[in-house]
């Protein structure tokens, strides 16, 4: 497994949005700011950090059930999809398929936090729901995203954690400052790597923030409970995204987001287009203004 979260290498955890400040001198503002740049600094460095207390225990009871409620409905469809292996259970595009999880994205604290370490502009890459299978097997150690950058964080995977992250239960476990290293897939290197690994221990209503290239993986569920965690993947605007949410949420949905909500979800976060009907170009994803319908209808009056 390797060392434990306790290793000298992790920063001693932080209280969020609902534990008291972790620096009382400083007026609250201050110290929230404060508090934020030392997780950004973190990820920057040793590629990871922990927030306690994102979510209240009420919210994490909430979670839970929107979670299990998404997996039920998936119980036939999950082994057929590949979404039920011998390691874990995931479920995809929660934005859809709960109304609860829409919020996840934009969560004042988390969200400046992406933006303090991916840009103002950082979208929402996918959002995904994931148990460790109880008695299952471990993950192998993996990145995130399509290659390694050292030196350039471009993705960062925010796990909410809503049963409490141990050694035992599977919690995922990630080789310090290992976004480093440019990842190959070599077998023998990534065998090697399990002696640095450390276990990522936090309980539930916390946040672990990882650089997508940082190398990880989830650990074998030893118990006969659920490990279940939401994992909200951020990326840069200019990096394409695992998911595309404009695309494939539906209409309903898509009506009922608020402006940021679909800010986040990357609605006209995409590149312009060019109508050609309307003889004028926009954003991806966003609404086309009552100009374009006017042109539209004007160019085929006009036979143009």
């Amino acid at each position: 497994m390797g060392r434990s979260i306790q290793d000298p290498v992790v920063a001693p955890p932080v209280t969020g949005r609902h534990g008291a400040a972790s620096r009382p001198d400083l007026p609250r503002s201050d110290a929230r700011d404060a508090t934020r740049a030392r997780h950004a600094g973190e990820i920057r460095s040793q590629g990871f950090t922990i927030v306690e207390g994102v979510l209240a225990p009420d919210e994490v009871v909430a979670a839970r059930g929107a979670l299990d409620s998404v997996f039920a409905r998936e119980a036939a469809l999950a082994p057929r999809r590949g979404w039920l292996t011998g390691a874990h259970r995931v479920t995809y595009m929660l934005p859809q398929k709960h109304p609860l999880f829409r919020s996840f994205c934009v969560r004042d604290d988390l969200l400046a936090l992406m933006r303090d370490v991916l840009g103002d502009g950082c979208v929402l890459g996918s959002l995904n729901g994931l148990t460790m299978q109880p008695g299952g097997i471990a993950q192998a150690l993996h990145i995130d995203q399509a290659e390694s950058v050292p030196g350039t964080v471009l993705t960062v995977n925010a796990i909410h954690v809503l049963d409490d992250f141990s050694a035992a239960n599977g919690c995922t476990r990630l080789v310090p400052r290992s976004q480093q290293r440019i990842w190959t897939g070599d077998a023998e290197q990534i065998a090697a790597a399990e002696a640095e690994t450390i276990a990522l221990e936090a309980p539930a209503g916390s946040v672990i923030a990882y650089d997508g290239a940082a190398w990880h993986a989830g650990s074998a569920n030893r118990t006969d409970r659920p490990r279940r965690a939401v994992h909200a993947f951020f990326v840069r605007q200019w990096v394409r995204p695992h998911w595309d949410f404009p695309a494939s949420v539906s209409h309903a949905v898509a009506r009922d987001l608020t402006s940021e909500e679909r800010a986040v979800l990357g609605f006209g976060a995409g590149p312009r287009r060019w109508d050609r009907c309307a003889d004028r170009s926009y954003l991806a994803g966003s609404p086309r203004p009552l100009e374009w319908l006017r042109d539209v209808l004007r160019r085929r009056l006009l036979g143009r």
